[in-house]
């Protein structure tokens, strides 16, 4: 009996064995793979086309049908296409079938998103519409004419308001809708909005003409105290002001602590108590965008010889300083389109899109030049004349 329960525990032993052998044998080729699939171009070229099916190409996808005439405009927030055409929102899933078709009476738009949000306003207009899903969750109007919009993912929303007696006004809205505080400024043009993750904050960015330098200026409001009080001297809980002459262009919160501010020359970090300088704009810099989740996107040239230059997109954290580099295969680049972490960069027949990582996660080819495309958290569309052609990401 006990020769046979030795028999037994000797069997288990050596099953054991073969399973730890067995483990280790795989993680040492995963570790190869990986290895080689990092610093092996071709190599990553053959895997991502073959094995991962990462190349798409013209006319093998879904597509959706529209008419040029009616100068539709196209969007893609969370998982959706959506059309705005003749006061009709229409949204389509990755699979080109309609998931909702809203009432929007809206003819010139301007459009946030963040997650499942989306804000549609009238450029110029009193209204605004918030979308989640397939739904409108609620819809405004204002008096005076709205410049700019910003939503977060929790469906905050900031309006920024001209032609008043003011030269701005923002408006605070929670995420039903209710109107928190309005803040009005008599001296400086609002340019850009945007609300911190946890709702607690407001960054407006202002520029002022009236001196003999431009100045902007970045404030940081609190939300608490500005529902008690939005007088910008009781309210305001930060102030940046940015060197001479600089024009500031965007706003972006990348996490509750801190926003990132895009000048004419340069990229500042900005918080509740301090700020910090990110990026100073070169010569080389092609395009800039900050409105990635947790970090810059910076697309530039680099000489590769006489009269030629390589081109590359530098991904650089804002919480870490780390870069990311993605190298690009290609001639000068149109443009690139940022939403969450992705980036799509046209190429004029190719679109690349690459994750804050710096790691492909799609690349498109097409026989004709690609007009335009949108770019959402898991889908893209790629558009031309007729047709818009949808990629899941």
């Amino acid at each position: 009996m006990k020769e046979e329960n030795k028999d037994k525990t000797k069997t288990v032993s050596n099953k054991s064995i073969q399973k730890i052998i067995f483990f280790i044998f795989l993680a040492v080729i995963i570790v190869i793979i990986s290895a080689r699939y990092i610093t092996d171009e071709e190599f990553r070229n053959f895997v991502n086309s073959n094995i991962l099916r990462k190349e798409v190409s013209e006319s093998t996808l879904t597509s959706i049908e529209i008419d040029a005439d009616k100068n539709p405009s196209a969007y893609a927030y969370d998982k959706y296409i959506c059309i705005l055409n003749e006061n009709k929102f229409i949204e389509y899933n990755s699979d080109g079938k309609i998931e909702a078709e809203l009432d929007v009476n809206i003819s010139v738009p301007l459009v946030s998103t963040d997650g499942k949000y989306i804000a549609i306003a009238e450029k110029g207009g009193q209204k605004l519409y918030l979308i989640s899903g397939t739904n409108i969750v609620w819809q405004t109007e204002v008096e005076g004419s709205i410049s700019n919009i910003k939503v977060n993912e929790n469906g905050y929303v900031s309006i920024v308001i001209k032609d008043t007696t003011y030269k701005s006004v923002v408006a605070f809205y929670d995420a039903s809708g209710v109107e928190q505080f309005k803040i009005f400024l008599s001296t400086s043009y609002v340019v850009c909005t945007d609300i911190s993750p946890n709702n607690n904050y407001l960054a407006i960015g202002e520029v002022d003409y009236y001196g003999t330098v431009i100045k902007s200026i970045v404030k940081i409001y609190s939300v608490e105290k500005a529902r008690q009080n939005p007088d910008p001297n009781y309210s305001t809980i930060y102030t940046y002001e940015s060197d001479n002459n600089e024009i500031i262009t965007n706003i972006n919160y990348q996490n509750k602590d801190y926003a990132i501010c895009m000048f004419n020359n340069y990229i500042q970090k900005v918080t509740i108590d301090s700020n910090e300088r990110l990026y100073d704009v070169t010569e080389d810099d092609l395009f800039i965008d900050i409105n990635l989740k947790d970090s810059i996107a910076i697309v530039d040239k680099q000489s590769s010889g006489l009269f030629s230059y390589e081109y590359e997109v530098i991904i650089k954290n804002t919480n870490t300083n780390l870069e990311n580099l993605y190298i690009l295969d290609s001639d000068l680049p149109k443009t690139i389109y940022i939403c969450g972490n992705n980036i799509g960069i046209n190429l004029s027949n190719e679109v690349q899109f690459v994750n804050s990582n710096g790691w492909l996660l799609k690349k498109y080819t097409s026989s004709q030049q690609i007009q335009n495309l949108v770019i959402g958290d898991s889908i893209a569309g790629i558009i031309y004349k007729n047709k818009i052609e949808i990629i899941k990401l």
